[in-house]
């Protein structure tokens, strides 16, 4: 079969052509912007807005993060949101011309938008794209807020939305000019950048956009992790490093650091005096006196001089060695044999082999 010539290819065949973009459902469309997406509940305000573009209503939020198993499939729907610090509180604009359903026929949608566009008065029904702006939270239809402000950034999703879907600019209006940095909202007056990516965030976006949100929002949680802790570190080796700078520089001027002066202080003066007292100057005590201060022998008074001091420790020695002589003649040959003779003449190793482990006093 085939490899006849009889096959004929078509273009569909040999041309890759773009797929359809997904087609939402209108119905489900509608609920986005109508109902919170965690309660399922119509939204009232406080509606706050997610990282990702998704609408809830303020208090559902609170009670899911202080119990997480309250709605089902919470961790499903925002799992990723970690607290308060990650919503959006929206200023909205109320629909003047939107009733809330009844009480008894809650399941049906209403036939207006809670919500509308305070610049072009467009129902944020999901017909359009609406745009929040994060430094003060109004919301606006992408194509009305471009016009008032022509530069107005793309947002962090322009890079997965192709350039034919992305939203042109808007031809400036009378007095407004593309050039400034710094712009203030046309609902509330608060000034923002409109370059900068983080200034705009989409309500409802496609899938393909929240997947990117996703992405970004753990990237800068990351990266905010990371500087902390470099922060952390940084903070505790300039302590550390201002600790010595402080120590070696009380040594170089002869001065102790605050923290021994602070511990002497606390120290009485009695005792201070009772201990300087106590120990003598160092000048006063003979190297050969301090080598010996091992042996017991006599503390010496205040008020003796180094001279008699030396010859009443030499005394105190010689009567020792005299009384260790006394007690080792009367000691057998082979107790004798243990030590070492004082001829000064050598000896095998094992002659001396026991002597080496007695300590014996100097005569």
């Amino acid at each position: 079969m085939g490899a006849d010539g009889g096959s004929i290819p078509d273009r569909r065949d040999l041309v890759k052509t773009k797929g359809k973009a997904e087609v939402t459902d209108k119905a489900l469309l509608r609920e986005l912007y109508y109902l919170c997406a965690l309660s399922k509940r119509p939204l009232a305000r406080p509606v706050v807005l997610d990282p990702l573009g998704k609408l809830y209503n303020k208090d559902a939020v609170l009670e899911f993060f202080l119990d997480r198993s309250k709605y089902g499939d919470g961790d499903q729907i925002c799992g990723y949101l970690k607290g308060v610090k990650d919503l959006l509180t929206l200023n909205l604009t109320p629909n003047p011309t939107y009733s809330p359903p009844s009480s008894s026929n809650v399941g049906s949608s209403a036939s207006h938008a809670p919500f509308v566009c305070p610049l072009s008065l467009k129902e944020m029904s999901g017909i359009v794209p609406f745009i929040a702006l994060r430094p003060c939270g109004c919301v606006f239809s992408d194509a009305s807020i471009r016009a008032v402000i022509p530069n107005l950034t793309k947002g962090v999703a322009a890079r997965v939305v192709p350039k034919d879907e992305l939203p042109d600019e808007g031809k400036p209006l009378d007095g407004i000019t593309k050039d400034k940095k710094v712009v203030a909202c046309p609902n509330c007056g608060t000034s923002f950048d409109p370059s900068k990516p983080e200034s705009l965030a989409p309500i409802n976006p496609t899938r393909a956009v929240q997947e990117v949100l996703l992405e970004h929002l753990l990237t800068t949680r990351a990266a905010a992790k990371s500087g902390k802790k470099r922060k952390a570190t940084a903070a505790v080796a300039a302590a550390a490093e201002e600790k010595t700078t402080t120590t070696a520089n009380g040594h170089a001027n002869g001065t102790e650091p605050s923290s021994i002066r602070g511990r002497e202080s606390d120290e009485p003066p009695a005792k201070i005096r009772r201990e300087a007292s106590d120990s003598p100057a160092p000048s006063a005590i003979p190297s050969k006196v301090a080598r010996s201060s091992a042996s017991p022998g006599p503390r010496a008074a205040p008020g003796l001089a180094p001279t008699s001091l030396a010859r009443s420790v030499h005394q105190k020695l010689a009567e020792q060695e005299q009384k260790r002589l006394a007690a080792q003649a009367g000691m057998s040959d082979a107790v004798k044999s243990m030590f070492r003779s004082k001829d000064g003449g050598k000896e095998s190793d094992h002659a001396s082999f026991f002597g080496r482990t007695f300590t014996r006093y100097a005569a």
